[in-house]
Order: C-alpha cells, then structure tokens, then sequence
C-alpha cells in the first residue's frame, strides 16, 4: 500500500501494527503513522520501491530528511541487519527510535537541513537503545516460548490466548519492563534451554558411560589393551590392521546410563513460603527448560504446583502451550511431598498420558516419609521414575520419596550432571 515516499506491503504494515498494538492501516492516517510504517519496512525489510506520491511537497521533503538522515547513521544501519525478516523485532526497534524522534518530527515546516542535524544524534541513540531492546526480546521470547498469554486482540476488547511467539512485541515487552520475576525467568529459561539443546544434539556421542560387556569392531578408543600391545610387535602389528580393517578388533562394549524415560513428563514444583525468591525463580524457569524438551520429545507434559495441596497443573500436549497462569503461582503455606506424588502419580496413571512416565520433583522442604515407601512400590508397578532435585536440602530427606535425587547447587543455571541426567538422557 502507498505510504509517503514507498510502497509497503499492507501485510507487513497490518503485522507490524499488531506487534505495536497500533490500529489498523487506513487512507486516513497521519503523516507521522505512514512515515513509522515505512521505518518499520527498512527494519524489516531493506530497501523499498519509491511509489508516485500524491502529498503535499512539505510532507514528502520531510519524510526524504528523516530517511535520509537514519541512512546515513552507522547504528541504523547494524539496527536494520539485526532486525532483518523478524516482524516482532522490527516492531520493537522502531517503537524506540520513534519514542525519541517523535518530538523532532512534529512541526513538519522545517527546512530538511534542519530536521536532518535536529535528529541525527537522538536518533543514533535511540538505535542503540532499539538494539538492546530488540536483543532483551529475543532472549525473552526464547525463554518464554511454550507459554501461551492472554492478550487483547488488536481493535477489540477482546482478550485471546497467544503463545509468546505471536505475542505483540510491545505488549511482552511491557510485561518484561513492569515484571521483574518474569524477566529474570525468562533470561534462566533461555540459558536453560540452550543447555538442553547442546544435550539433544550430543547425545549421539553420548552414552558411552558403563562396560558392559566385549565386541568386535574398529574403535581405537575402545580397543582391549592385549589388542593394543599387537601393534608393538613387527608382525602382530599387520594382523592388527587387517582385524582393524575388517571390524573384528576385541573391544570394550559401552553402554550409557539411561534416568528418564520416553514416557511424558510429570514435574512437581514446590510452592511453599520458603520457595520464595530466587529459589522459584529457578525451579519455574527449569520448568520452561523441562516443557521445550519434552516438546522436542513429542512427549506430554504435566506440571504440578504443590504446597500443603495442589494449587495449580496443567497438562500440556505435544503442540500445545503452557498457559501463562503456571508462571505467576504465588509461594506460600507448607510442604506436603506425599500429596503432591499421589497428584503425579494419578496424572501419570491418566490413559490420554500414557501410563509409563517421568516424574521430576523441585523441592526445598521435606516432609513425614510414611508413606514413601507405599507411594513409591506404586510407582514401580506403573513402571514409573521419580527423580528428586532438592534445592538446599539434605539428600537423605528425598531419599525416601525418589529413585535418584540430585543436589541443586546454583541457581543460575543447570549444572552439568543436571543437564547430562535429564536432557541428554535418550
């Protein structure tokens, strides 16, 4: 569609809208609208085909000022590098170069020179804030994909789930500037997240953990010291090669060590008052962690927020989002372990979920082990794993609850033993 100086696509103006939450394109939108439109298409786009214009000679002269002087900025231009084919990313850059320019290029009367050396400056750093804006969004939208939230659709009141992908930019960056907890979440479930892929792709190369047993084949590595010491004799040594050659070396059989299943995934996160903090903080951004790798699986996901009851689950499909409600759950009362397994187990028991599955417990507390041991034979039964992360709790108060239970000792990222254990498990 025909803006000032360019044509832009009216798809492109209608996205780029709706990521800044602005109305609809139409014939009459202000100078001011039109010239936003077509920064945002440089942004997003490159370079764009000049159109026949029909506006008043004011206008087009200070439209050419303003392109011509955000051209001829080295940081506009590295900002249209890094915004280049992401709507979301150009929506946000260009709402922070026109927050600052706006009040420069209001009076439309102004000599292009001017308009040009009013602007210059601001404008090259208000690409530097775009930059830094459009770098927070990438990482929060990396953090938060998976989570689906309500937001109001563009002209209407009414209110939609999205999942943060198609989230508005502004909307989820305003999220992220008034909610720090939110923010920090989503910059440790990033980091998690990018753990947890490192893990998928090397699991190939993973799994060589156990002896098990002696093979024939062709790994040097693997190869039985008696084979090795061959190669030390003039004779031996050509015997070697041709057994090398033809798969037959002895070696050693390695096997790795397998601690979740394929089955879905139940998490347990402890809601209690002295979750509280950066302990949560932790234990939410893991769960974001846990759901983009059960993804990955095609496997289904459960969450379960505990404290004396259960205060919150949802189950969450391969294909589906979280929604945004399992992100703002509010710490406070007790700790009941025991109820909160009875949940997993029942969840994991569900027919839509498959009987066979993973249950991750994220606990600080502890609590009367009673009827662990009941809670656990049931487990076994339904073929069932119970893996317990204990946050600055003693080993031996999980113990009782759980198949394997591992120490959380930071709480900015997954350690490497974490990560090996439950994302690079096949």
């Amino acid at each position: 569609m025909k803006r000032i100086l360019f044509e832009v696509p009216k798809w492109h103006v209608i996205r780029q809208r709706e990521h800044r939450e602005r109305p609809l394109p139409s014939s009459r939108d202000l100078p001011l609208d039109q010239l936003e439109d077509e920064i945002a298409e440089r942004l997003y786009a490159g370079e764009l085909d000049r159109t026949e214009t029909d506006a008043p000679p004011a206008v087009v002269a200070w439209a050419e000022s303003v392109h011509q002087a955000l051209e001829q900025l080295p940081a506009f231009q590295r900002l249209a590098a890094e915004c280049r084919g992401d709507a979301a990313a150009a929506a946000a850059a260009v709402d922070e170069v026109m927050e600052e320019l706006r009040p420069y290029l209001e009076t439309l009367d102004k000599p292009p020179t001017e308009i040009r050396e009013s602007i210059r400056r601001p404008a090259s750093a208000a690409c530097r804030a775009a930059s830094k804006a459009v770098q927070d969004l990438r990482e929060a939208l990396s953090g938060l994909s998976g989570v689906a939230f309500r937001v109001r659709a563009p002209g209407t009141a009414e209110v939609a789930n999205c999942s943060a992908e198609n989230a508005p930019a502004r909307t989820l960056g305003a999220m992220l500037r008034k909610d720090l907890r939110l923010r920090e979440i989503a910059l440790l479930a990033g980091r998690m997240k990018r753990i947890a892929s490192g893990k998928r792709r090397d699991r190939v190369r993973h799994g060589t953990d156990e002896i098990t047993d002696v093979e024939q084949g062709d790994s040097l590595a693997r190869a039985l010291p008696s084979e090795l010491a061959r190669l030390r004799h003039p004779r031996r040594r050509l015997d070697f090669l041709r057994c090398l050659l033809e798969r037959q070396v002895l070696q050693y059989q390695l096997v790795g060590t397998k601690t979740l299943g394929r089955g879905p995934l139940v998490l347990l996160l402890d809601k209690s008052g002295s979750m509280d903090g950066v302990k949560d903080v932790w234990a939410t951004a893991f769960s974001l962690a846990l759901l983009e790798h059960a993804a990955a699986e095609r496997r289904a996901f459960a969450v379960v927020h505990f404290n004396a009851r259960v205060s919150f689950e949802a189950v969450v499909r391969p294909g589906e989002d979280l929604p945004q409600e399992a992100l703002f759950v509010a710490c406070d009362g007790g700790t009941d372990i025991g109820r909160a397994l009875e949940r997993g187990l029942q969840l994991a028991d569900d027919p839509k979920l498959r009987r066979r599955a993973d249950v991750v417990l994220v606990t600080d507390g502890e609590s009367d082990p009673t009827s662990a041991e009941e809670i656990r034979s049931r487990a076994r039964t339904r073929n069932v794993s119970i893996l317990g992360l204990g946050i600055a709790v003693p080993r031996e108060a999980l113990a009782p609850w759980c198949d394997d239970v591992r120490a959380i000792e930071r709480l900015d990222t997954v350690d490497e033993s974490l990560g090996t254990t439950i994302f690079g498990g096949s």
